[in-house]
């Protein structure tokens, strides 16, 4: 069976190096656990790197999150169900009257339900349109079983390429600029995701509106969401997969004939994402269900049968071995 090797310390490390880069400049890291299904162990070690906060998608990740760490603040970072109950966290994120409304139907708890307006910066998936934001925004504050703490952006998880990231965060900025102006009260702007890294990596800064970043992959992975970049001081190595070599024959290729492997791992196990090789001389050039095909090159004479080999996922295929129940998962 593949084995996922999640080293926490690792992703402790990670977090501490992005922790100290935005509150380089004053912003707040609110550490995303969906990449490993709320697992407290990783959320733990995400908060004493420096996380202020934690944040999920998923229902039954936010109640692991809520039963293990009390004490943490937990964003809902998905949009409300509006035909089904929920779990709302300690802040919501909505996109629209109906999904706000939905929040406030909720049992009272004797105090507001804080929540947070998504905006739709460029990245064209949820969000609401900027030139509704004054209204929703005022909906919401007329609402006394609400409490709008701030806006955010979400970017580079659909359609966002590198070149919009600056006007993505500057957008949110305005927004909450003229949110502020009108005369709501905005405390938090959360500016986006991993993405936001590379500008600050760069030597950039964020407008002074933002004042806090949410951040999963890089916390998991070591990198920047947007151009996959290694963060300077982060290790790249915290979650490894580490797979069986089933099969080994030199059979016919394109050209001439070519060393293969069949991997224990396939499309069940990774979805959509890829896996880079940490021996040289591998490289993927197929998949079926169960099945990663490799070729080897004679830069990898020493692999064979019965050899396991490790891998690192990207965060798409993390997130999917992390919930395929024909992993193995081990923290240490």
């Amino acid at each position: 069976m593949p084995e996922l090797r999640i080293d926490v310390g690792a992703i402790g490390t990670n977090t501490e190096v992005v922790a100290t880069l935005l509150r380089e400049h004053r912003l707040d890291l609110v550490g995303v656990t969906k990449g490993c299904l709320g697992e407290p162990r990783v959320a733990a070690a995400m908060l004493a790197g420096g996380a202020v906060a934690l944040a999920d998608t998923r229902d039954r990740n936010l109640l692991r999150l809520r039963a293990a760490l009390p004490h943490a603040e937990l964003h809902r970072i998905h949009l409300p169900s509006l035909v089904e109950p929920f779990e709302p966290g300690d802040i919501t994120y909505v996109s629209s009257w109906r999904g706000a409304k939905a929040v406030a139907a909720l049992p009272p708890t004797g105090a507001a339900r804080r929540v947070v307006v998504l905006v739709e910066t460029g990245d064209e998936r949820e969000g609401a349109p900027p030139e509704a934001l004054p209204g929703l925004a005022a909906a919401i504050a007329g609402d006394p079983r609400l409490d709008l703490v701030g806006i955010s952006t979400n970017y580079a998880c659909f359609r966002g390429e590198p070149d919009g990231i600056r006007a993505s965060v500057e957008a949110v900025a305005r927004a909450a600029a003229a949110l502020r102006a009108a005369g709501r009260s905005v405390g938090r702007v959360s500016g986006g995701n991993s993405s936001l890294l590379r500008l600050l990596v760069q030597g950039e800064s964020l407008p002074v509106e933002v004042t806090e970043v949410r951040c999963g992959e890089a916390l998991l992975l070591g990198h920047d969401a947007l151009c996959y970049q290694p963060v300077p001081g982060c290790r790249t190595d915290a979650c490894i997969l580490r797979v069986e070599v089933l099969e080994e024959y030199t059979k016919p290729a394109r050209e001439g004939k070519a060393r293969r492997l069949v991997l224990g791992v396939g499309r069940q196990d990774l979805g959509s994402g890829s896996v880079t090789f940490r021996q040289p001389g591998l490289r993927e050039i197929g998949r079926s269900a169960d099945y990663l095909v490799v070729e080897a090159t004679a830069a990898c004479p020493g692999v064979s049968a019965g050899d396991m080999v490790d891998t690192v996922p990207t965060y798409e295929a993390l997130v999917a071995a992390w919930t395929s129940p024909y992993v193995e998962l081990r923290l240490y």
